[in-house]
């Protein structure tokens, strides 16, 4: 699953995106990521999230799917921000990965793999 509040960033990276995946659902801010991930946990992999959204954050969402949500997914999280701006305890506690912006299309696809693996990520580089 793919949230991300940027429309035109939003539908490019999903067209990549679906050219690995069989399957990419998106939402275009973090309560629509919440409804999208009700809607299709039991399909979902992985969620890769920006931060800074209108109406309910990345890191707000990662909150309340990760307190909320019996089946739990890692969650990447994106952003044009340093981690150390909203804190690595924060960070590390509701992200498997954290990737800066511009992001580069095989670093996600590394931090998608390793995140399904449940392997961490490191935070802050």
């Amino acid at each position: 699953m793919y949230v991300e509040d940027d429309d035109f960033i939003r539908e490019h990276t999903t067209l990549l995106l679906k050219t690995i995946f069989k399957d990419v659902y998106t939402a275009k801010d973090g309560k629509d990521g919440i409804l999208a991930y009700k809607q299709h946990y039991k399909e979902v992999d992985a969620i890769i999230t920006d931060i800074n959204m209108p109406y309910l954050s990345g890191l707000e969402m990662a909150k309340k799917i990760n307190a909320n949500c019996k089946l739990k997914r890692p969650i990447i999280a994106v952003s044009a921000y340093d981690c150390d701006d909203y804190g690595i305890t924060e960070i590390s506690e509701n992200f498997s990965h954290y990737l800066r912006k511009p992001i580069q299309i095989k670093d996600l696809i590394k931090s998608i793999d390793k995140a399904i693996k449940g392997e961490v990520g490191d935070y802050c580089k």
